[in-house]
Parts: C-alpha cells; sequence; structure tokens
C-alpha cells in the first residue's frame, strides 16, 4: 500500500506540474509522458493486479490534470 500511495503522490505531482505549461503542446507532452511512465513503472512492479492499478493512476491524474489546469484558468481570469 505505501508503493501505492507514493507512486500516486508522484504522479498527481507530475499531473499538477503538467497542467502549468502554458503551451498547449508542451502540456500535451508533459501529460503523455505520465502516463506512459506511469505504465511502464507498474508493468516493473510488484503490484498484484497491474491494469486495474495502471487505470486508477491514469484516472487519477487525469482528474488532478484537469481541476488543476481549472485553477490555472480561473487565475488568470481573475488577473485580466
Amino acid at each position: 500500500m505505501k508503493d501505492y500511495m507514493e507512486l500516486e503522490g508522484s504522479v498527481l505531482d507530475a499531473a499538477e506540474d503538467a497542467a502549468h505549461h502554458d503551451n498547449v503542446r508542451t502540456r500535451m507532452r508533459a501529460i503523455t509522458h505520465l502516463f506512459d511512465a506511469i505504465g511502464e513503472h507498474v508493468s516493473r512492479s510488484r503490484f498484484h493486479d497491474k491494469p486495474t492499478v495502471t487505470a486508477a493512476l491514469v484516472q487519477r491524474a487525469a482528474e488532478a490534470y484537469v481541476s488543476t489546469r481549472h485553477e490555472v484558468i480561473a487565475d488568470a481570469r481573475a488577473v485580466m
């Protein structure tokens, strides 16, 4: 469980970092690399149900990315 929680924390941080890039191509490249890294890390891990773990991490990453992106956009609009 500790391994999953540490991995999830890293995934969420990386997703939030990706959401802060100004350039859309850079954002998409960052999130794509993150999804690839999730798959690679889980495939090399000792997790028993790798597809479920991968799906959960990708979903959490996507949710964190979208949530952070909404915050970034709201902050930008507030400044205008």
